[in-house]
């Protein structure tokens, strides 16, 4: 018999078959990956330097303001950055930096402030010298005195257009020039050895911290001339008269300061925010507030050990951290770092300062918002605003970045452009925006939620027209409750938009509710009966929520945490500030006069959770306070090392990237302007009032036109033509006020018939005052309200059922009210009329035209 012998083990020819299938799947990948780097090739570059030509124009002998150019046409009637206060013979001065950019054309425009009526259009010769063009012209007579207007210059070069946008003002008894001189000498006083006579205009307080990164008029001589900082300016001084009024003048300043620290050289961005009054014996500093940020770069940051000492900046700056406290990102005058402790780096993820001393470069109209970290550092986040350099140079928008901490680069994922101002933008920026794990993104603008897929470059709307009121964003972005009412709903929806899965909480019969806040990422929402609806004593509706509900919503239930009511009371609103929540309250009584209650909190009692990095302020000898990052603890014999500082590359989009949403909300809103800046966006009327009377500022609406003033003249004769129209003057209280307040408007109707057919004083108002906006000002104060009559309008004031009188007067101590019962004038101290307003809901209606 023949013997065969068998090899172990897997046959040969099988052997190489599967070697041959492994190289060329090698092979494959390696071709894959060749083919996919060839067809999807990413630039990576640096932020650029600023371009764009800088305008000047130059008033009351030396001083001027600084223009920023836009490469899209803006909303005028928002762009509020400062006033040029003309000349008797309204002339304007101006001067063109062109930075090397070839001008062909210069041109100007004037309108008016609500950009309605052209006053002027037309072309400007100028000289060159040396790349600086200089121009003039003479605003036309068409111009009234102490009346705003809109002053567009445009600058041409070729086929392209860039725009410079201000105010202008011939003032007329408001003392500009010595308004401005005191300014400039407090200003350079401050700076000096020896700032004594500044201890004249200041209000020290005991309780004004004591630090340099905010200095206000309640802080100490000290913190007002630097405490000894061994700065100098760079520079002139950049200045923006921002309210110019016969009663008072509000200006900015904005200016450089450097300091040598043994060799390095640190410069700090400061701005300095006036509100003056002119009298004939003396001028009065209603208001001082100064900011000092510093300049973070490779020359001004110091480390030791596990703290980080990042100088003079706001303390309450923006930051995250990884969980471990390794790594902290961090924004600090409008740029964005991050620092690895273990790698031991600090990168300039985002910034716009190419040059310190360039003021393009340091111009501060935008802002950084970070959305998320992970273990490794890398990040999103959104540069929004003014694009000072790059490639949106001069236009205005939202930017979504995502950074790579292994690749290293910041890559632009899409510019959502915008014809607002930094300012607006700013107010009115949603809390919502919000990327998922797929890229998936959400961001709310202008009351439209918009959905972006990155991947595909798709968008979509998902919904419009909502009002700030409708909805609530959780701590986290990712929950998003919202209800298709204006005021009250009988349900509430929930998205949660990592899944897209969404649910309602559904209110009970004859119930509804209102999404108010998230405390972190559960909602707080209030319930009503719907028989407690009311109306106040102007005609208003009061929704008055007899509870408040803190839900868990991650579930996709709604579970209710922990409820909140009290027998007699009613939440109107709520607000959250360091975990706390703060009520307001009404009370209505038996013959449903509403009265605002004291205010009432909720705390939670888990508080702010721990975070891995934790920033403080600590004592510097030469720079009063800093702010440090205290990171995880190093090991044990572990040394830091030297620290490397690093710019990260960029990655931008290309045009495909770009969108554009145009404003939903039909709604009018008000704008809070403190200085230069507006401080709030709402449609709350009565907010905005308060927060300017709190801040000294003022209040514009979306028209735009002058709400409310904080400074008003010292007194107010009677008002004149104020009498009951005849065919109402047998008619109740409410009826004859309001017929006089419409009869001294030169309109005369039956009050009465309207009121007795179920018409409300606003809706009287409304419909007969048609030119006229109709302001609601229950809440307000009486100081506050006598804003209007200051302005020669009477304010009608409820004073129980179907009564009224008319405020038609003021001086320092007392009112002047329009009796409608006797048809005679009465007074009345301010101390007793603001407790009797009180005692019946502070019910006030007037207006404006």
């Amino acid at each position: 018999m023949k013997l065969q012998f068998y090899k172990k083990g897997i046959p040969t020819e099988i052997l190489k078959r599967v070697a041959i299938l492994m190289v060329v799947f090698v092979v494959s990948v390696v071709f894959f990956e060749i083919v996919t780097n060839i067809s999807e090739p990413q630039e990576v570059s640096a932020q650029s330097s600023p371009t764009l030509p800088t305008v000047t124009i130059d008033y009351l002998g030396d001083a001027y303001t600084e223009l920023h150019g836009y490469v899209t046409e803006m909303d005028p009637a928002y762009m509020r950055d400062a006033i040029i206060p003309l000349d008797s013979e309204r002339n304007v001065s101006i001067t063109v930096d062109s930075k090397d950019y070839d001008v062909d054309g210069l041109s100007y425009e004037i309108r008016s402030l609500d950009t309605q009526r052209n006053i002027s259009n037309n072309e400007l010769e100028f000289t060159s010298n040396e790349g600086i063009l200089t121009a003039s012209f003479q605003a036309e007579n068409l111009i009234e005195k102490n009346e705003e207007y809109l002053l567009i210059l445009t600058l041409t070069s070729g086929s392209e257009e860039i725009y410079y946008y201000t105010r202008i003002m011939q003032p007329d008894g408001c003392n500009e020039e010595e308004i401005l001189d005191f300014a400039q000498y407090f200003h350079n006083t401050a700076l000096s050895e020896d700032a004594t006579d500044l201890a004249t205009y200041i209000e020290p307080s005991s309780s004004a911290s004591a630090d340099l990164n905010h200095v206000t008029i309640n802080s100490n001589l000290a913190q007002i001339s630097y405490s000894g900082f061994d700065g100098t300016q760079v520079g002139d001084v950049n200045t923006a008269l921002t309210d110019i009024s016969s009663n008072y003048i509000s200006l900015t300043f904005t200016y450089l300061l450097n300091r040598d620290n043994s060799g390095k050289s640190e410069y700090y961005t400061c701005v300095e925010d006036f509100r003056i009054r002119y009298t004939s014996d003396r001028l009065y500093l209603l208001s001082y507030d100064r900011t000092m940020e510093q300049i973070l770069d490779d020359q001004s940051v110091s480390f030791n050990k596990n703290v980080l000492n990042i100088g003079i900046t706001d303390p309450d700056l923006q930051y995250m951290s990884n969980e471990t406290g390794t790594i902290v990102s961090f924004v600090q005058n409008g740029s964005l770092y991050e620092y690895n402790q273990t790698d031991r780096t600090l990168k300039q993820i985002f910034s716009f300062v190419d040059d310190p001393t360039d003021s393009r470069s340091i111009y501060d109209q935008h802002q950084i918002l970070l959305l998320n970290i992970d273990e490794s550092g890398t990040m999103d986040y959104v540069v929004y605003g003014y694009m000072n350099s790059g490639s949106h140079e001069g236009e205005c928008g939202i930017n979504l970045y995502h950074y790579d901490a292994i690749e290293d680069t910041s890559t632009e994922q899409v510019f959502i452009t915008s014809t607002s101002s930094y300012q607006i933008l700013n107010a009115n920026f949603s809390e919502l925006l919000y990327e998922t794990a797929d890229n998936q993104f959400y961001i709310m603008v202008n009351g439209t939620l918009l959905y972006m897929n990155l991947n595909e470059l798709t968008t979509k709307e998902l919904m419009t027209g909502l009002d700030d009121a409708q909805y609530a964003v959780s701590a986290s972005r990712r929950y998003l409750a919202w209800m298709d009412q204006e005021d009250m709903s009988d349900s509430i929806h929930i998205m949660d938009l990592e899944t897209g899965d969404s649910y309602d909480i559904t209110a009970g019969t004859g119930q509804l509710l209102k999404p108010l806040a998230f405390l972190d990422d559960d909602l707080i929402y209030g319930t009503l009966n719907e028989n407690d609806i009311t109306t106040d004593g102007a005609g208003s509706t009061v929704y008055p929520m007899y509870k408040l509900t803190i839900a868990d919503i991650s579930s996709g239930s709604g579970r209710e945490l922990m409820t909140y009511q009290k027998n007699g009371y009613y939440i109107t609103d709520v607000s959250i500030e360091s975990y706390t929540i703060y009520l307001e309250r009404i009370q209505i009584d038996s013959e449903g006069i509403i009265t605002t209650a004291d205010g009432d909190t909720i705390k939670n009692s888990a508080g702010e959770q721990n975070k891995a990095v934790d920033v403080s302020t600590i004592s510097d000898d030469a720079k009063e306070q800093v702010v440090v990052l205290t990171m995880a603890e190093l090991e044990e014999d572990e040394k830091l090392g030297k620290v490397d500082y690093d710019v990260p590359g960029l990655v931008l989009a290309d045009g495909s990237h770009s969108i554009s949403v145009a404003s939903a909300t039909s709604s009018t809103q008000y704008f809070v302007y403190v200085g230069s800046k507006v401080s709030l966006a709402t449609d709350d009327l009565n907010r905005a009032i308060t927060e300017a009377d709190e801040n000294m500022g003022i209040v514009l609406d979306n028209t735009p036109k002058y709400v409310w003033k904080r400074g008003r003249k010292s007194y107010q004769n009677a008002i004149t033509g104020i009498a009951v129209g005849s065919s109402d003057s047998e008619a109740s209280g409410s009826a004859r006020a309001l017929s006089a307040m419409l009869v001294q408007a030169g309109e005369n109707v039956q009050v009465h018939t309207l009121l007795e057919s179920g018409e409300t004083p606003i809706s009287v108002l409304s419909k007969t005052l048609k030119d006229y906006d109709i302001l609601d000002l229950t809440g307000l104060s009486l100081s506050q309200v006598l804003y209007y009559v200051n302005l020669g309008t009477p304010v009608y004031a409820y004073t129980g059922d179907d009564t009224a009188v008319l405020i038609v007067g003021y001086d320092a101590s007392s009112i002047i009210y329009f009796d409608p019962m006797t048809s005679q004038n009465q007074k009345m101290s301010l101390t007793e009329a603001s407790d009797y307003f009180e005692s019946f809901g502070n019910v006030f209606v007037s207006y404006i035209q």
